[in-house]
């Protein structure tokens, strides 16, 4: 009889992560990179860049609870209208 670890598959469906990539965010909050960015250019959700320094290119990560945040205040907004 074989016996499985429940937990482990139940904290891994529940693991969300605290930074993600453009793709990442497109994949789960169905927002586009061109957006994403203005987002954060107008300071509605967070970002980091990782870059060496005085290079150009680098990776940009989203924080996922600034996401979360700014979907949850435009739906309120919503629902009050």
């Amino acid at each position: 009889m074989t016996t499985h670890n429940t937990n482990s598959i139940g904290q891994a469906a529940q693991y969300q992560p605290e930074f993600i990539n453009h793709h990442q965010a497109t994949a789960i909050f169905g927002l586009s990179r061109s957006y994403l960015y203005q987002l954060v250019q107008s300071g509605k959700i967070k970002s980091v860049s990782l870059r060496e320094r005085n290079k150009i290119k680098g990776k940009r990560l989203f924080i996922a609870d600034s996401i979360r945040e700014f979907l949850t205040a435009n739906i309120e907004e919503v629902i009050q209208k």
